[in-house]
């Protein structure tokens, strides 16, 4: 079922965060203890760690003195995805799913799709055949089922929850579910 709310010791991370966070690997892993899973694995998707750049052409335009861009290129997958997936498939992992549903726009099938294949996961993709071949072909180049849909993303969406429920899957949310949103926070 879908979590509901994540709780944290922030007490005890930021006491981890005034010791500058020694020994942690640069990528969103690094933040563990304000993320929705029990455990950390090497293995995990290394998602985030992507820079900041100083904009010397936004500041004054914005009134302040200094504006960084984060760049989510760096990426995986080059989409700021990668982390909502990264934290949605290590929580897939913590529950010992095998097999999993989502349905996408596009990126989020990419990152979903590179992040499973490294967590040995097998994924089916629900996508309009408005999507880019390129999603599609992403998508598929790391190994998961790609379902072309005939239809508007809210039809997709429901197919592809028709198709979850029948195979007993879990479909994934993406942004909804409470491993993606938590991990999306390690942007900031």
């Amino acid at each position: 079922s879908q979590w509901l709310e994540a709780r944290y010791d922030y007490d005890a991370f930021k006491r981890e965060i005034l010791r500058g966070l020694p020994n942690r690997p640069s990528n969103m892993w690094r933040y563990l203890e304000v993320l929705p899973l029990d455990k950390s694995s090497d293995d995990l998707y290394p998602a985030g760690g992507t820079p900041l750049w100083l904009s010397r052409r936004f500041a004054p335009n914005l009134g302040h003195g200094s504006v960084f861009i984060k760049d989510e290129r760096y990426g995986p997958t080059s989409s700021f995805k990668d982390r909502q997936a990264a934290g949605a498939v290590a929580a897939m992992l913590e529950n010992n799913i095998k097999e999993a549903v989502i349905a996408s726009t596009g990126n989020a099938a990419v990152a979903y799709a590179a992040a499973c294949a490294r967590a040995g996961i097998k994924l089916w993709v629900f996508m309009t055949s408005l999507v880019p071949q390129e999603k599609l072909r992403d998508a598929a180049f790391f190994g998961a089922e790609v379902i072309r849909v005939s239809g508007n993303y809210d039809q997709t969406k429901q197919i592809a929850a028709q198709f979850a429920q029948r195979r007993n899957l879990l479909l994934d949310r993406g942004a909804t579910s409470i491993p993606a949103r938590e991990s999306m926070k390690t942007i900031a």
